[in-house]
């Protein structure tokens, strides 16, 4: 018995790469990352030539402590957000290449209600900055939570703490045009940060300072609204048949240098000459549905789709067939 034990894990262990090798080369296709747009979920006017942010601030009372402290935190926030906003459109195609100035305006109504600015109010502003869109923070307000309490942790006294922001804050987009106002959004969250250590926990120490909480505040409520009126970029994966011949494989090396037409060239060239081989036809139609799909011809793409299947139907095709017609319909959203 010892004699076989001893035959068997040599044979185990060079079975098991072995049948790796083998699958994964049974394996006809290779994938890649792509970027599509994610369209965004509030509209927005799309004619529009120059947008402007604008940041609606209150001032605090002066003489009152509490007051003037918390419009400046308000502030902090407020100035953090609506800039933050700026360089996350600028990502997005819709905005891209355009210089979004940033301007303050002191709000002065006491209302309970956040009311929207007046026209004359609008049109000023943007007369100011040769705009045609306003997309503005109507109204902030942080409201910090500081709490701890010591224990016992076994051996030491412990002291636990934390710091908290309630988040309000609203937005909303004037068109100078059609004088409306759309993407309307109320923001709300809390934000906390919370530390344990064997000192009293303490604001400005252990946790972060007062100003500087607020200003991380602010750097999520600007990515939030951006990516509510801009389309992003997200990232997805697709797949292309890489075997079968020459060149298949000789493609596959034009889209891993990223060279599209070159590949297209190539299978097409297959396409002509390999009529007989159905199987070997059908992936290299499909692999032109792909590279129509990334050089932005869509329908094209889905045409490529049915002479894949009208040369032998491969189950690849109905899956990439609905994501083409996914992004057809989502491009009408843009």
């Amino acid at each position: 018995m010892r004699l076989n034990t001893c035959k068997l894990k040599p044979f185990i262990l060079v079975l098991i790469p072995f049948s790796l090798a083998v699958f994964s080369s049974c394996i006809p296709y290779k994938s890649i990352d792509i970027q599509t747009l994610k369209p965004a979920e509030l509209n927005i006017p799309k004619n529009f030539v120059q947008p402007v942010v604008v940041a609606g601030l209150y001032k605090g009372i002066e003489g009152v402590e509490e007051s003037m402290a918390q419009a400046a935190i308000d502030s902090t926030a407020a100035l953090e957000a609506v800039l933050v906003l700026t360089e996350s459109l600028n990502q997005s195609p819709l905005f891209a290449d355009i210089d979004i100035p940033v301007v303050v305006n002191y709000r002065h109504d006491t209302s309970k209600k956040i009311i929207p600015y007046n026209w004359q109010t609008v049109d000023s502003i943007a007369a100011d900055n040769n705009a045609d869109l306003l997309i503005s923070l109507e109204y902030i307000k942080l409201t910090p939570v500081v709490d701890g309490y010591s224990y016992w942790d076994g051996s030491l006294n412990a002291y636990y703490g934390y710091l908290s922001y309630n988040i309000y804050a609203y937005w909303r987009v004037y068109d100078t045009y059609t004088r409306k106002i759309s993407a309307t959004y109320l923001y709300q969250d809390t934000l906390t940060w919370e530390k344990y250590d064997y000192t009293p926990v303490k604001v400005g120490y252990q946790l972060p300072g007062f100003f500087s909480a607020a200003s991380y505040c602010g750097y999520e409520i600007g990515v939030d609204y951006a990516s509510k009126i801009a389309p992003t970029w997200m990232n997805e994966k697709r797949v292309y048949f890489s075997k079968g011949s020459k060149e298949m494989r000789k493609a596959a090396e034009y889209v891993q240098e990223n060279q599209w037409l070159d590949a297209a060239s190539t299978w097409q060239q297959i396409l002509q000459n390999n009529c007989s081989n159905s199987k070997l036809c059908a992936h290299a139609a499909f692999n032109m549905a792909l590279a129509n799909e990334i050089l932005g011809n869509f329908d094209v793409a889905l045409e490529w789709l049915n002479e894949s299947d009208n040369f032998q139907k491969i189950p690849e095709t109905d899956w990439y067939r609905n994501i083409l017609e996914l992004r057809i319909k989502v491009l009408d959203l843009l």
